[in-house]
């Protein structure tokens, strides 16, 4: 498996030590409510630390991280909260598609104040606002007659947008938000899309509904609404039409954070369960000596080394730019099925104490629910491997 550079060991420390510090204390209050005003404090001392801009470039005013540093760091995020973990992620995710346009006018105007939070005392975040009611599969794949239904049109020099997203992880924080949207809304999706930056106080944007989510709740999935939105031409991401590329693109790269918050998930449920194991004594001894548990606690390590070398093939291949949607849908896939396998068995081992809510393990497993779903669920990467493979071997 690749080793850590000495560099990176000391990012890592870092990001154990901020983890420790002021995610984990609050995990369990921003699970119950999250807005808690501590939930803006954690933002800010995210911003102060470096957090927010890890993997953002150097010249912006962020950390300049390689994307292997970066899920080095969102393990260690995730291990204390995976929520907390996305509410950082996600703003992350509504950046990628500015970086990746290239649109150097956007990049400065959006992506530099995000970078630079740690100046102000009001961080700026993102989000990637994609998903709609009647569109989540249909978008990923590009199906013909996908029903995409957000559009587009071109008018006084700029775009007007009308439509509506939903399950927008930081919808209702972010300060820009990245939107698709159709210029022909029954036409096939792989040839009308076009993404957008779009500022959150654009005249006709607003938020609508924030969902109660089963897990990850510190990070808001919130509904966002657009009636008749107009923004200038230079805030289109790339090239008209060219939206869906782009998001192939995105998803390249960002489903690789997605499995590293799974695997903190996963190693944070297997710790927990270790230490639980030395310490409780029945039978005459610590559980962990009773053959039963310790077959339960060796399959959990196996799981979570598995997990790593996948997650870090996968992110050494985007540091390496060569940026694959098949390694890191399999990292996404396999880390995410751990993440669930490990919180079920640390539930086991700890039994009534891992059901309740007090223990923060039951917490685990609703966190871990939702890395087999979002980025694509996992029947849809597995669709996308195998399409991946299937064009290996017609190059053959």
């Amino acid at each position: 498996m690749t080793e850590l550079s000495d560099d990176q060991r000391t990012v890592q420390e870092w990001a154990r030590e901020f983890a420790r510090r002021h995610i984990a204390p609050r995990a369990l209050l921003l699970d119950k409510d999250p807005n808690n005003p501590a939930r803006d404090e954690l933002i800010r001392e995210a911003a102060n630390a470096g957090i927010l801009g890890v993997n953002l470039p150097e010249f912006l005013g962020g950390g300049g991280h390689d994307p292997l540093t970066g899920a080095v760091v969102t393990e260690e995020l995730a291990a204390a909260c995976a929520g907390c973990a996305v509410l950082f992620g996600a703003s992350m995710l509504g950046m990628i598609p500015i970086l990746l346009s290239g649109n150097l006018g956007a990049i400065q105007r959006f992506v530099a104040p995000v970078a630079k939070s740690w100046e102000t005392d009001r961080p700026q975040l993102a989000a990637l606002a994609a998903t709609e009611p009647d569109a989540g599969s249909d978008f990923i794949l590009g199906h013909p007659g996908g029903r995409l239904r957000t559009r587009v049109e071109k008018k006084d020099g700029g775009h007007l947008i009308n439509g509506r997203k939903i399950f927008i992880s930081n919808g209702s924080l972010a300060s820009v938000g990245t939107v698709c949207a159709a210029h022909d809304p029954t036409g096939p999706i792989r040839e009308s899309l076009s993404c957008f930056a779009v500022p959150a106080d654009t005249k006709g944007f607003s938020v609508g509904q924030i969902f109660e989510k089963m897990g990850q709740r510190a990070s808001p999935a919130a509904e966002l609404l657009f009636d008749d939105v107009w923004v200038p031409e230079e805030n289109r991401l790339g090239n008209e039409g060219g939206g869906w590329a782009l998001n192939r693109l995105i998803m390249s790269v960002t489903r690789t954070p997605v499995a590293a918050i799974a695997l903190g998930i996963a190693r944070a449920a297997y710790e927990r369960s270790l230490e639980y194991a030395e310490g409780r004594v029945q039978g005459g001894g610590p559980i962990v000596r009773h053959q039963a548990v310790e077959l339960m606690l060796a399959d959990m390590a196996i799981r979570v080394e598995a997990a790593r070398a996948l997650v870090w093939n996968a992110a050494g291949s985007l540091a390496a730019g060569k940026p694959s949607l098949k390694l890191s849908s399999i990292a996404k896939i396999f880390a995410s099925d751990v993440a669930v396998a490990n919180s079920l068995d640390a539930i086991q081992i700890l039994g009534g104490y891992g059901y309740m809510q007090e223990y923060g393990v039951e917490k685990l497993l609703r966190d871990a629910k939702l890395t087999q779903i979002y980025e694509g669920t996992n029947q849809i990467n597995r669709f996308e491997i195998m399409e991946a493979v299937a064009a290996e071997r017609a190059d053959q």
